[in-house]
């Protein structure tokens, strides 16, 4: 399923979802869709200069359409360019463990996945509070106090229980990342 939300890059999506114990893993496996993929390794740039984060960009693309693996992959690359403990950091950080906890909750681990989502929530807390101390309303595009709002919402209408698969897209409550100038 697709959702009808902006995209941010021009790159093409892989030719699947990576689901652990589904799919061949994308890396390690030679059917899989980035195997000998060559690594990027982008240089840093600064929040502010988010809309020339191509890779950031494309994990945002990811994300929205279920590419949880890659996203994860897409911003983790994004992340090792940075201060891990800053507020960009920590944003990424709480992104990559988001995006992990919809892979938990995809494969029927609700223990994972409220596991990731605690400590996702954690990391983007911190960045709320470094954002209204510094007067921002956007980081690196997103309204994050809006999203985390949608996030609590979409968390609300789940009742996944553990071993149970629950794909996310298919709820309305889906908290797409969508980005403002």
């Amino acid at each position: 399923m697709q959702l009808a939300v902006p995209r941010y890059s021009q790159r093409s999506f892989p030719k699947y979802r990576y689901v652990p114990s589904i799919h061949p893993h994308p890396v390690i496996d030679p059917k899989g869709h980035s195997y000998k993929k060559e690594e990027e390794k982008p240089a840093y740039l600064p929040h502010s200069q988010w809309k020339q984060n191509d890779l950031y960009l494309y994990g945002v693309d990811l994300f929205n359409n279920g590419y949880w693996w890659e996203a994860h992959e897409a911003w983790e690359t994004v992340w090792l360019t940075t201060q891990k403990t800053d507020m960009e950091g920590q944003f990424l950080q709480g992104l990559i463990q988001f995006s992990a906890a919809l892979l938990k909750l995809f494969s029927g681990s609700e223990k994972g996945f409220q596991n990731l989502l605690r400590e996702a929530t954690r990391r983007l807390d911190f960045c709320q509070k470094e954002m209204a101390q510094r007067k921002m309303r956007l980081l690196m595009g997103l309204d994050l106090e809006k999203w985390l709002q949608k996030v609590k919402t979409f968390c609300s209408c789940l009742e996944p229980s553990e071993g149970q698969e629950t794909d996310a897209l298919h709820f309305t409550s889906f908290p797409a990342l969508i980005l403002e100038s």
